[in-house]
């Protein structure tokens, strides 16, 4: 066999097997865990949202294939969960939530695609080798989209009794290490109402790592939550501060 030939055949087996480690690893089963479990929630007018921020390399890698790459390309994943306690359907738009930072008038989601943009494995070595170059490059870029799509929250109508979960992409610096001072804003509407407007803080940093809202050991980094302190407003509902740095708003009849 001349050297041409088997260098040719030593870059067809590292192709192979680099094509084959893109595509090894299955779609990771998440969790639903009840509100409650939610680091950050909030509940008004039987309706509750809760949010976990997916902050560091290790939880994001455990949701998302290539996950462990999101920090460092600045895409902040926030899972979302929202539950219908009320007698009429409600809609959500995830297009409509904004992410408000310290100093930002709020910022629009990635759509899935977009959040692809910023975290797909680009063109390496192998791409000098025709035809398979392409189809290795491909092969480990469409698991990362795939999971960003299927994971991704839709515009939904969620029906009395029920509950919607999915994930939300904002665009988050990787030199910024504390989700101290952030917010999600989003509005949830109602054929009852004009709709409920939700402002939900969060917390957490990426050098301090603790369990997930799905039970993990090394999940999203957030700062343990005060103590809550309860107090009634003068119609007669309870409000709940420092659950998770949300608030917990119960009217007399809840």
């Amino acid at each position: 066999m001349s050297q041409k030939r088997r260098r040719t055949g030593l870059l067809w087996l590292w192709a192979l097997a680099l094509l084959a480690a893109g595509c090894s690893r299955a779609t990771a089963v998440i969790p639903s865990p009840p509100i409650e479990a939610y680091p950050f929630r909030e509940v008004r007018g039987g309706i509750g949202v809760g949010l976990e921020p997916y902050f560091t390399a290790e939880q994001s890698a455990r949701a998302f294939r290539g996950g462990e790459s999101f920090p460092e390309n600045g895409v902040l994943p926030v899972r979302v969960f929202i539950q219908n306690g009320t007698g009429a359907e409600i809609a959500a738009d995830p297009q409509e939530f904004r992410l408000i930072r310290p100093g930002s008038r709020g910022e629009a989601p990635l759509s899935p695609q977009d959040a692809f943009a910023f975290v797909k494995v680009p063109p390496r070595a192998w791409a000098a080798i025709p035809i398979v170059g392409e189809s290795v490059t491909a092969a480990r870029n469409e698991p990362r989209l795939k999971d960003l799509e299927s994971r991704a929250l839709r515009e939904t109508t969620i029906p009395a009794g029920g509950s919607a979960t999915g994930f939300v992409y904002f665009r988050f610096p990787e030199a910024e290490k504390s989700l101290a001072g952030s917010r999600v804003a989003l509005v949830v509407k109602s054929t009852a109402s004009r709709g409920i407007a939700f402002e939900i803080p969060l917390q957490g940093r990426r050098d301090i790592p603790t369990p997930s809202a799905g039970g993990g050991s090394a999940g999203v980094s957030t700062l343990p939550a005060p103590k809550p302190s309860v107090s009634t407003t003068p119609s007669g509902a309870t409000r709940i501060e420092g659950l998770g740095g949300g608030l917990i708003i119960r009217s007399p009849s809840q």
